[in-house]
């Protein structure tokens, strides 16, 4: 998903703090030390990044982020077992759903899924926007996706002890993911055959 400014660093900065809020209920020292860390460069590379990018991650950063943010994760799951694995799936929902659902898509496209092609839900949302003439699109999609991000995962940080609640919360923002980027594909259609 990088490819926007701030997208991917604040999309990770927010998983992060999520894990520190954790790490610090638990007085974890030794995560609460790594998770901040994380952070603080997380917030260095937007200082660069967001609005207006002097610097990307590019997919080695990206590759790079994405596995140090999976490997705390699963660190986290483990050592507080009374959260929901489930919780996790969550949390991590969209930048899993994003590279799935795209995987299957060029699948069903008869395209290679390894190649990429702009019709990713953030790609949807930044033609939208641009449409409208906004120049400040690019960094837009960022603020658009992570603020209904948070919004979507509020509900699970504060049951994130309910496995079924969880569970279902998983495939309930599925079907919301699937809806945006549907009406949004939808449209997109019908400003082309215009």
């Amino acid at each position: 998903v990088d490819g926007f400014n701030g997208l991917l660093a604040i999309h990770l900065m927010i998983i992060n703090l999520i894990l520190l809020i954790f790490h610090i209920d638990y007085s974890n020292s030794i995560n609460i030390f790594l998770t901040l860390g994380q952070i603080f460069i997380l917030f260095i590379f937007l200082l660069f990044n967001f609005p207006y990018a002097k610097i990307f991650f590019g997919d080695s950063g990206a590759y790079l982020f994405g596995s140090i943010t999976a490997l705390n994760v699963i660190n986290t799951s483990i050592l507080y077992e009374n959260i929901s694995p489930f919780f996790f799936s969550v949390l991590l929902f969209y930048l899993f759903f994003e590279v799935f659902f795209s995987f299957c898509r060029k699948i069903k496209m008869r395209k290679s899924p390894l190649k990429p092609d702009s019709l990713h839900l953030h790609m949807l949302i930044f033609y939208f926007l641009s449409k409208r003439n906004l120049k400040s699109s690019n960094y837009l999609v960022a603020i658009i996706i992570n603020l209904t991000f948070l919004l979507f995962i509020t509900p699970a940080i504060f049951l994130k002890e309910e496995a079924l609640f969880c569970r279902y919360w998983f495939f309930f923002l599925i079907i919301i993911y699937l809806y945006i980027y549907n009406y949004l594909l939808k449209k997109k259609s019908n400003d082309e055959n215009y």
